[in-house]
């Protein structure tokens, strides 16, 4: 304890030095502030009042007075050193030198060096001169201070303090031992009483007689003391019930059948019980410090282990959590039923208990109790679509949802077998397709597969299949194909199950189409009857009318109905058949079972008609015929027609005769009034084409022309109308030559040159020299006039181009133009005789509506084909023509 004493007096002489210390810098602060400022305030003070006081003596010269005021301040103020005054130039007036004004001053007291403060040093230490200027300008005061004077004074006043520091010092020091030895001794048998407690002697007592904080402080430390040793004695005896209690549950956590783990926030195992080991199959050792990923929620991906663990929706919610997990344990699944919840350890930490509890067999039997109802269901389901839906596409629609219901496959198909082709026909999809390359064929029991979709296995390669044949006996209508892209058994159960299933729809199908079959005969039978435009009727052997149609009803015109004549005899209906024999007509039919066909006129209810009528014997298994259709046709109309039909065939011959007369007349009267327009037209055409080569006016060279154009013209409408007359005559004659088609289209362009000019419309030929045809040349020029004029003729700006290649084995030569185009609904009609576009175009640009016409007979005549294309402006024309043959 006496170092704590001896602690206490250098602590407080630390604080004593610091204080002196402090006091001494103190004194220096003070002492650069007296220098700095006060000292400085002091001397600007004295110059400024002396300059004040002397102002007016100064003005009216009062030396005396000027003097007397100096020597007051000097007198007055002991750090002084000196006072002196100048004028404005500077010259001395009065000074407080004794030995006379010194030389060293003299600059300074002229008015170029007066400062406001000039420091300097002197024999008797520095100086500090003040100087101030009088009213202006007209004299300055000097007044030095002495520096070291102030300095005496400050050092005088500091011995001082340091005395009374020191005084202060021993005086604290002998204060400082008596008060730490008071203080220490309680102190120091408080800290034997301490030392006593930690060595376990509680009943004891620290005698401290003071009333201070210290005797207080004593007296709590001795209840204290009492207090810890009846608490202690009470934790002894609680500790040794709480280790009975640790006892009784460590019993009980490793007797428990469920497994019980704890784990703390970091996933990790720190403690369990038996029965988890037994559920896991390993040992403490190797499961302590593990995971909950590691040993029960292995089946977790790894990348998002946290985000789906339920131990961190634990610890998120603070709320206890119970679910049913399935993992693998020694390669064999286990489901767990996990029932978790939070605690805080002593340290405060947050732990996890999870009580595991084994629930595999538990589960395997209720799923199959489930898998069971779920069976009943579905077959309950599929016999009830059965019952009450007759149609097949709905019994195998909802019967392939109930399978994928049962099943939990993704997808399924069902296919029926086609009775013509009697291949397999896909009539109902389900869900998402799974990857498989099924070819369905007919199988005769369930089938169970699996395959695999890339030809490089990968995690998720393979996908499961079932195929469930739909039979009735030993008859295959159809199939059920379930796929799914997980790994699925199916086990016997499930074999037998779909086996069922599949006999259950096939026996309905076969049903339905039983039943589809009789309908669809009976329809078919009621609409042939129904539907023929022959009366008809069926009677049995007896003669009974078993069936009637709507014909027969509407040849009576309401004089019968159906119902009142079904299941009569035939004479009691129609009594008038007696009359005609015709019963032995029937009679020939049912004994030789041959036809019986008859036309005859007949009095039918007070009508005369005429008939035709077929009786058709039926015959049953033994040959006998068992039934006869009799087939009635009212031909009264073509009775009718066929004479009247007699009467105008008569009358056509005689109008062909004489319409054949006309055509001829028509023919030669064009043949002869053609012949003769050509021949003076050709000496017009021959005239003005040398008058053109003559030397004219422009004015009659534009009139020659125009007739010359007009000749053409008429030349052209003639060759045209001979033409067709050649054409209807079906005696067109080709003279055939072999010739390059680039000569024939240049010559053709050439001659077309003059009216292409006056349109300034360029024509560009693009054919390769080396294509050849045999044609025509005359028919072949003329359809290529026809062609280019018509280009010519309806561009109004632009171009036309002709192009020429071989295609497929055939010269192809196409015509292009940028006029006014073809509407697209036209551009087979304009191959017709005398067929225009547009009527208005007619008088607008001219023609005949034969030039296309003809074009297209002559290149019919030569084997080829001629075609035209556009596109709202501009046309284009291809012809095809044969290649020569070599």
């Amino acid at each position: 304890m006496s170092s704590l004493r001896v602690r206490i007096i250098v602590s407080m002489l630390a604080i004593i030095f610091l204080i002196m210390a402090g006091s001494y810098f103190v004194i220096q602060d003070i002492e650069v502030g007296i220098i700095e400022g006060q000292f400085r305030n002091e001397g600007f003070l004295l110059a400024n009042n002396l300059a004040s006081e002397i102002t007016d003596d100064f003005l009216i010269n009062d030396l005396v007075e000027i003097r007397k005021s100096v020597e007051n301040v000097k007198n007055s103020y002991p750090e002084i050193e000196y006072i002196f005054v100048t004028d404005s130039q500077g010259i001395v007036i009065v000074h407080t030198f004794e030995d006379g004004f010194p030389k060293a001053l003299m600059d300074f007291a002229k008015p170029e060096n007066v400062r406001k403060e000039e420091i300097f040093e002197t024999e008797k230490g520095i100086i500090h001169e003040f100087d101030t200027s009088l009213f202006k300008n007209i004299g300055y005061v000097h007044i030095g201070l002495s520096e070291n004077r102030v300095r005496e004074q400050i050092l005088d006043a500091s011995r001082k303090i340091l005395f009374l520091a020191i005084g202060a010092m021993i005086l604290g020091g002998i204060f400082i031992y008596f008060i730490g030895k008071r203080l220490t001794e309680p102190i120091l048998r408080l800290n034997e009483g301490a030392k006593r407690i930690n060595k376990g002697i509680l009943d004891q007592k620290i005698e401290v007689s003071s009333n201070d904080e210290l005797g207080e402080l004593a007296r709590t430390f001795n209840d204290m003391s009492s207090t810890l040793d009846q608490k202690i004695k009470e934790l002894v005896a609680s500790k040794e019930k709480t280790e009975d209690a640790e006892k009784y549950l460590e019993t009980l956590f490793d007797s428990i059948e469920d497994g019980i783990i704890v784990m703390n926030i970091n996933h990790e195992i720190i403690k369990m019980n038996r029965s988890f080991l037994k559920i896991i199959g390993i040992t403490e050792r190797e499961v302590l410090g593990k995971t909950c990923h590691e040993l029960i929620f292995t089946t977790l991906p790894s990348q998002s282990q946290n985000a789906q663990c339920p131990v961190d929706r634990l610890l998120q919610t603070g709320q206890s959590i119970r679910f049913m997990h399935e993992t693998r344990f020694n390669a064999r699944t286990t489901i767990l039923d996990i029932n978790s919840s939070m605690f805080l350890d002593k340290k405060g930490n947050p732990n996890i208990i999870m009580v595991i509890r084994d629930v595999t067999q538990h589960k395997i039997l209720e799923n199959e109790i489930l898998l069971r109802n779920r069976e009943l269901t579905v077959l309950n389901e599929i016999s009830k679509n059965i019952s009450e839906a007759f149609d097949i596409d709905r019994i195998v629609s909802k019967s392939l949802e109930n399978i994928l219901k049962l099943t939990n496959m993704e997808y399924g198909e069902t296919y029926l077998i086609d009775d013509k082709s009697g291949k397999l026909t896909l009539i109902n999809q389900q869900g998402d397709k799974c990857y498989d390359s099924f070819e369905p064929g007919k199988v005769n029991e369930v089938l169970i597969g699996k395959g695999r979709k890339n030809t490089v296995p990968t995690k998720n390669d393979y996908y499961s299949y079932a195929i469930i044949p739909l039979k009735s006996k030993d008859k295959v209508f159809g199939i059920i194909k379930i796929s799914s892209n997980k790994s699925h058994i199916f086990s016997g159960r499930e074999k037998e199950l779909f086996s069922a299933i599949g006999n259950q729809i096939g026996v309905a199908i076969e049903n339905i189409s039983f039943y589809d079959n009789v309908k669809y005969l009976k329809e078919f039978n009621d609409e042939i009857l129904n539907n023929i435009n022959l009366a008809l009727h069926v009677v049995d052997k007896d003669l009974r009318i078993l069936a009637v149609n709507d014909e027969l009803i509407k040849l009576s015109k309401g004089r019968i109905k159906r119902e009142e004549i079904v299941n009569k005899n035939l004479y009691d209906v129609f009594p008038f058949l007696m009359e005609r024999h015709v019963n032995m007509e029937y009679e020939h039919v049912i004994t030789t079972g041959e036809i019986f066909q008859s036309e005859e006129k007949i009095q039918y209810y007070d009508e005369i008609i005429y008939t035709s009528t077929s009786k058709i014997p039926i015959k049953a298994k033994n040959g006998f015929v068992e039934r006869i259709i009799t087939v009635i046709e009212d031909v009264s109309e073509k009775k009718k027609l066929e004479e009247e039909l007699k009467d105008s065939y008569e009358e056509l011959k005689l109008t062909y005769s004489k319409l054949q007369e006309l055509y001829k007349i028509k023919d030669n009267f064009l043949s002869s009034i053609s012949h003769e327009l050509r021949t003076p037209l050709t000496s017009v055409i021959g005239y003005t084409e040398l008058m053109l080569d003559e030397n004219l006016t422009p004015k009659q060279r534009h009139k020659i022309e125009i007739i010359f154009r007009n000749s053409k013209r008429l030349h052209r409408l003639i060759r045209a109308l001979l033409d067709t007359q050649i054409i209807n005559s079906s005696n067109l004659q080709l003279t055939k030559e072999t010739v390059v088609i680039n000569d024939l289209i240049n010559a053709v362009v050439e001659d077309m040159k003059n009216m292409a000019v006056s349109k300034n419309i360029p024509v560009t030929i693009d054919i390769p020299d080396r294509l050849i045809v045999e044609v025509d040349i005359e028919r072949l020029i003329e359809v290529f006039s026809n062609i280019v004029e018509n280009a010519i003729k309806f561009t109004i700006t632009g171009e036309i181009i002709i192009r020429g290649e071989m295609d497929n084995e055939k010269v192809h030569i196409a015509i292009s133009d940028t006029g006014i185009g073809i509407p697209e609904d036209k551009l087979e009609k304009i191959f017709d005789r005398f067929y225009q576009v547009d009527s208005s175009n007619k008088r607008r640009f001219g023609g005949t509506g034969l030039g296309l016409w003809i074009s297209k007979k002559i290149i019919d005549a030569h084997g080829g084909r001629i075609w035209a294309e556009s596109k709202n402006r501009g046309s284009t024309f291809h012809i095809l023509l044969p290649k020569p043959v070599k």
